[in-house]
């Protein structure tokens, strides 16, 4: 049967309308020319984000904005799950917490986020009891294989390369029950690069070929035993991947780089530009989920930007850096 991609009409019309309130580019780029931390926050104050927010507690603010944002599009939709891709890192970043909290024996609760698809709560319950409902299974049984190879052997890395593992494939998993092409291809685009990005740590790492296996993600272009020989291969083949992933155009300028020793930010920072293309693709769509997912991209990006702006600004970072800096976040 086809789909009705008309029922998404008022959605769509709807997003198109909140792109108009997001924080732009030229909004940021006034705000780097503030005096100091406090002036930028000032200037940013009027947008809907920042309302009866004080300066300094702008992290609470993106990430009541975050779950506002998540509320709005599941009802416009009448779909409850479609932020879930969007929401499974935020999942994954509170394992991470909880698994490395386990084994420090502290309280880390202030470092939960509230974006998630189950409160951080939940999950403490349901990890504890080893039985998972409200948490996905794949996720509760990533958790505990972490804090079983964590306790083994001190090295929190495992923790965030099991679990990233488990997020990842639960958001091919979900791309791929809500049948859009669009969201399937970000899914890919994305286990593709983080798979190559961790070629990259690992060929720093100096990591023998044998213990690499099983690192990378299944579910993207590229099938693992792929990047196994790509990784075997070296920074040559980091450059073969990323021309398989179709990716090339906008990367190959950090594989110098990186052969040279800078910092992966250098790869990150064009990251944005690989999805950038894609979610442009969503602009001549005029219906359909695809306006929808193209906004949960911008409202990411979005607060990546006024936080890299604010954070650059408390630190008292030059002007022209955070200017080079936002750049790469807006693909330019």
């Amino acid at each position: 049967m086809e789909k009705d991609d008309t029922k998404y009409l008022h959605a769509a019309a709807r997003v198109h309308s909140l792109e108009n309130q997001l924080i732009s580019q030229q909004d940021l780029l006034k705000a780097i020319e503030a005096s100091d931390a406090e002036d930028a926050f000032k200037s940013l104050a009027g947008k809907e984000m920042f309302r009866d927010v004080s300066h300094g507690d702008y992290e609470a603010a993106f990430e009541a904005d975050l779950v506002r944002t998540y509320q709005l599009l599941e009802n416009i939709t009448e779909q409850s799950e479609v932020t879930y891709v969007f929401r499974y890192p935020a999942d994954g970043h509170n394992l991470k917490v909880y698994a490395k909290a386990r084994l420090a024996q502290g309280e880390f609760d202030h470092l939960y986020k509230q974006t998630g698809t189950f409160s951080p709560e939940q999950m403490e319950a349901e990890l504890s009891a080893k039985r998972f409902e409200k948490v996905p299974q794949i996720l509760g049984e990533a958790a505990l294989e972490a804090m079983e190879r964590l306790a083994k052997t001190k090295d929190s890395q495992i923790v965030d390369i099991i679990i990233d593992k488990a997020v990842l494939a639960l958001m091919k998993e979900k791309a791929v029950a809500l049948d859009n092409p669009l969201l399937i291809e970000y899914v890919e685009a994305k286990i593709d690069l983080i798979n190559i990005e961790t070629a990259v740590r690992l060929i720093r790492m100096k990591k023998d070929a044998y213990e690499v296996r099983r690192i990378f993600a299944e579910g993207g272009t590229i099938d693992p035993a792929d990047i196994d020989e790509g990784y075997s291969a070296g920074y040559e083949g980091i450059s073969r991947l990323l021309d398989k992933a179709g990716k090339k155009r906008r990367m190959e300028k950090s594989v110098p780089a990186l052969r040279h020793g800078e910092p992966l930010n250098v790869y990150e920072q064009n990251l944005d530009g690989c999805f950038k293309d894609l979610f442009d693709k969503a602009k001549v769509i005029p219906f359909g989920l695809e306006p929808v997912i193209a906004f949960l991209y911008l409202k990411d990006r979005e607060i990546r930007a006024v936080r890299l702006v604010l954070v650059s600004k408390v630190f008292g970072l030059p002007k022209e850096l955070i200017v080079e800096r936002l750049r790469y976040i807006y693909a330019d």
